[in-house]
This record gives structure tokens, C-alpha cells and sequence, in this order.
């Protein structure tokens, strides 16, 4: 690391890419890098700031490769021009997000340059015998006395719905469309009798993709839930009971001893959930904004 009083700030080019991919590599992999700015010495790139310009007039950013000691004089200078480029382009918003490097690493940093905590996402781990007994109690209360409006059925994914999960991803929970598609793909295609691919559940109304649960089976006892959602006009139908209730028993089924979940604090009904049986959340990750 250069002393603060001899680094460059460049804009990046295109064959900076495998350099700032190094430094921010979650990042990189969800966004495209629409402008970038490197801290350079002797001839190297040391830190960067990236921006993903979305058309809601939000801007991902992220930017990694400052220690402590020289964050003040290196990441003020990235984040000046990142702050700059985006005003004068009419964005509204700077986003660090939650597996941004700047969020992870550098949130005293963003904090001293006017960013605010925009949504905070806990992380819970709970036995699943526990939270499916919870739930089975509450279909119970209910059984016979709130019924379905809808003629739904809930099956395993198929590469035949893919496409209209990752939109639905996207529209209901967000995060980009093409990105959630290769991912799924990826996820699905699995080898015929693999555990994990059962656990993968779509629901489906009128040949409409009305709601999906995604998961992830680590270390062969642990279900991790990536994504789980329906329609805002099914919110208030018991489906949502239902599909969870199938993706406990599949993952019972699977030999399954513990749920993974994430909550944030713009979804009160799981945050409610978690109040109500006692889950402590065992790490805490920060959504970081900037108005603009």
C-alpha cells in the first residue's frame, strides 16, 4: 500500500475489469460496471469504486482496497467521484447493498460520507421440527375456516419455469432479472433423485407462476431458504402457508435438522414470526443508501 500523498485516481477501462472483478467480486458478478475509478500506484491498481446505473435512478455501488489507515485520504477521493459522476447523471440514490464489499468492509466509511442504513436483513437459524410445529399450529386455527380462493397446485421446479420465476424474483422480492435466470438454471438442472432439486417449489394458478420457494441444502442438514415469495394479490390466501408447509415436509423428508432464513426490516410478518418463537439472529448484514 503506497503512502496517501502518491496514488492516482483513473477512470477505469476495459481492461481494468479483471483487477476490479478481484476487488469486488460479488459485486461484479450481479452488476455491470457502467463507470469505475481507480486509486493507481506504481503502476497497479490498489482500490476501486464501481457503479451499476439502473434505469429507477438508483446506482449500485461498491469499492474495496481501503484499510483502515488510508481510508480517509483513498476511499474520499473513490467516493467523490462515484458521488459526482452519479448527481450529475440525475440518479437519486447511491445503494451500497448488503454483500457489497463497501457495506461489508467500509461502513464507517460510507457512514461519514452521508450514507444511511436503508433496510437491514438479519440472519436466523432455527431447529426445523420448531418452526414447521409453529406453523402446523397455526393451519390448524385455521383449517375449515379460511379457505383458498384459488385452485392452486405447488410442484417441483422444472426447467420449464425458470424464466417466469426469475421475473417474479425480481418483481416481488427484486435484484436482477437476467441475473436470478442463470442462477436458477444452474440451481435446477440437477442429476435425477438429488435431495435438493425436491425442495425446489413453484406454485401455479392458471398456468401462472403465483409463487416459488428456493433453497439450498449445506452441509446435508442445514436448508438454506435463498428466496421464497407469492403474488401480492395471494398474501392474504392460505397459500402461503401451504407452500412453506410443503417445503417442510420435503425438507423433513430429506433428512433436513435445521432451517436458514434471512428476514429485513421491511418484512414484518417473518420479523413477527421470529419474535414470537424466540429466533435470535446469528448475524447482520446492512443495505447502505445516500440520497441524492
Amino acid at each position: 500500500m503506497p503512502t496517501t500523498d502518491h496514488f492516482d485516481v483513473v477512470e477505469a477501462g476495459s481492461l481494468d475489469r479483471p483487477a476490479l472483478a478481484r476487488l469486488c467480486p460479488k459485486w461484479f458478478r450481479n452488476h455491470r460496471c457502467d463507470f469505475g475509478w481507480c486509486a493507481v500506484a506504481e503502476g497497479e491498481i490498489f482500490a476501486a469504486v464501481m457503479l451499476d446505473f439502473a434505469a429507477t435512478g438508483v446506482v449500485s455501488l461498491d469499492l474495496h482496497g481501503c484499510d483502515d489507515t488510508f481510508s480517509e485520504a483513498i476511499g474520499t477521493a473513490l467516493l467523490d467521484r462515484a458521488i459526482t459522476a452519479a448527481r450529475t447523471a440525475g440518479a437519486t440514490a447511491l445503494d451500497a447493498e448488503v454483500t457489497s464489499m463497501a457495506a461489508v468492509h467500509h461502513e464507517a466509511m460510507l457512514r461519514t460520507a452521508g450514507f444511511e442504513t436503508h433496510e437491514s436483513f438479519d440472519r436466523y437459524e432455527v431447529v426445523r421440527e420448531t418452526i414447521q410445529a409453529e406453523l402446523e399450529t397455526v393451519r390448524r386455527r385455521i383449517r375449515g375456516r379460511i379457505k383458498s380462493r384459488f385452485d392452486v397446485r405447488i410442484e417441483q421446479v422444472e426447467a420449464a419455469h425458470l424464466d417466469a420465476i426469475s421475473a417474479a424474483w425480481a418483481a416481488w422480492i427484486g435484484g436482477s432479472v437476467n441475473h436470478r435466470i442463470f442462477g436458477m438454471r444452474s440451481r435446477f438442472h440437477r442429476r435425477e433423485g438429488d435431495p435438493e432439486a425436491s425442495l425446489q417449489l413453484v406454485a401455479i394458478h392458471e398456468n401462472t407462476v403465483v409463487g416459488f420457494c428456493s433453497t439450498r441444502i449445506i452441509d446435508g442438514t442445514v436448508l438454506e431458504v435463498d428466496g421464497e415469495a407469492v403474488h401480492p394479490g395471494f398474501r392474504l390466501d392460505p397459500l402461503q402457508g401451504d407452500l412453506t408447509w410443503a417445503m417442510y415436509e420435503r425438507a423433513e423428508r430429506a433428512g433436513i435438522e435445521t432451517i436458514r432464513f434471512e428476514a429485513g426490516s421491511r418484512q414484518p410478518n417473518t420479523i413477527n414470526m421470529v419474535r414470537r418463537n424466540g429466533i435470535r439472529s446469528i448475524g447482520r448484514m446492512l443495505h447502505l443508501r445516500r440520497a441524492l
